[in-house]
């Protein structure tokens, strides 16, 4: 029997260089909170390919994954998935946006997404939290994989940020407690990290593709320190403002 139903909005496929030796994103999540979870069931929808939930109201929790798509690009599934955005905030069901869903959140309820003028932001790189008591618990900061070139410039209204950088002023934010974004990947490992920079080698200025490079090498990431935190929130036993 399942006590929890997730459901994880897969906004893109991995890179098509990658797929052989790599899981889908939606199995990177299911990899890493695999030994935290008990009784959970996880559907995964390829809402890129305009298939999506017919009845939201069966989920406990969603995730919407990372994507190499744009949210302001004009494709009818990312206008139907800011359609769904809002009514699974209407459900008030915890809703988890990673990358682009981080940045889909925000477009859907009123804040504004750009291809930044900063270039790519590609690597481990420290945040810095901004609220003593939020999702982020405890951590001040954390090194966390990052791989963006679009921000969120600007938060929808009622919205809380919990974290930036230097690179990305909006890194987290909030809404209440059943909406968490965040811009970085806490699913990723730097081993993938290292495959997709170099399958987008070509897209990316050899200072930042070097920089990166060295930081997936010899830096470590946080991620799996905020997945107790990841499955509090989606259990909705998580504060996260």
């Amino acid at each position: 029997m399942f006590l929890f139903n997730l459901c994880i909005l897969q906004a893109g496929p991995i890179n098509k260089n990658l797929v052989v030796n790599y899981p889908s994103y939606d199995q990177m999540f299911s990899i890493l909170l695999k030994n935290k979870i008990k009784n959970w069931r996880i559907d995964t929808f390829n809402i890129y390919e305009n298939i999506f939930p017919q009845d939201l109201a069966c989920y406990n929790g969603f995730i919407i994954t990372g994507s190499a798509f744009g949210v302001y690009e004009n494709h009818s599934w990312i206008k139907n998935l800011f359609k769904v955005i809002k009514k699974i905030v209407q459900y008030r069901v915890p809703l988890l946006g990673i990358c682009f869903g981080h940045q889909a959140i925000a477009q859907a309820l009123g804040g504004h997404v750009i291809k930044s003028s900063k270039g790519w932001g590609i690597g481990i790189k420290e945040i810095k939290t901004t609220k003593s008591k939020s999702f982020f618990g405890d951590f001040n900061k954390l090194n966390l994989i990052f791989f963006h070139q679009d921000q969120v410039v600007k938060l929808p209204k009622k919205a809380e940020l919990l974290a930036s950088n230097e690179f990305c002023n909006i890194a987290s934010f909030s809404m209440g407690d059943k909406v968490l974004t965040l811009q970085a990947h806490p699913e990723f490992n730097q081993d993938f990290g290292m495959r997709l920079l170099h399958a987008r080698k070509t897209n990316i200025e050899s200072r930042t593709y070097l920089q990166a490079m060295n930081e997936f090498k010899n830096l470590e990431h946080d991620g799996k320190l905020i997945v107790p935190n990841i499955i509090n929130f989606l259990e909705n036993k998580l504060k996260c403002y």
